[in-house]
């Protein structure tokens, strides 16, 4: 079973070994694995969301960070992948400015949204808390730290 991590651009973005140590160590506390890509451009999104669909990822953590779809072509491109994928995933953010689904409006909207102001490594802590709840839900809360 695995998670899947796609990190857009973040002109702050704290480094990544930093935010993604503590997210493996939770996942692995219930027999989940977290995997991370990073992405630069709205053409590795759509491909990373591809590949997460022929991976059967169990669930999708997507934080797009600072990236921006500057035409109605980029935006159907996003929408087509996301509502391609088979499983469900949850939009993290540290601005509400970034969230997709008001942007992309999907047919596979997300299961949650979690935006938390300035605030990515909490962010993607009850992103992730979420999301293994939903995979493990006999866990007890004691497990999670959001």
């Amino acid at each position: 079973m695995s998670i899947l991590i796609l990190r857009g651009p973040h002109a702050a973005l704290p480094e990544s070994s930093l935010l993604d140590r503590p997210l493996r160590e939770s996942a692995n506390a219930v027999g989940q694995s977290v995997h991370c890509r990073a992405f630069a451009s709205v053409r590795e999104l759509v491909t990373g969301l591809r590949r997460a669909g022929r991976e059967h990822t169990d669930l999708l953590l997507l934080d797009v960070g600072d990236l921006g779809m500057h035409d109605a072509s980029q935006t159907r491109a996003v929408r087509d992948a996301l509502d391609g994928l088979p499983a469900p995933y949850i939009e993290v953010h540290d601005d509400a400015a970034h969230a997709l689904e008001p942007r992309v409006k999907p047919q596979h909207a997300p299961l949650v949204t979690v935006i938390l102001r300035n605030d990515l490594p909490r962010a993607y802590a009850m992103a992730l808390d979420i999301a293994l709840l939903r995979l493990h839900p006999s866990a007890t809360a004691e497990t999670f730290h959001a």
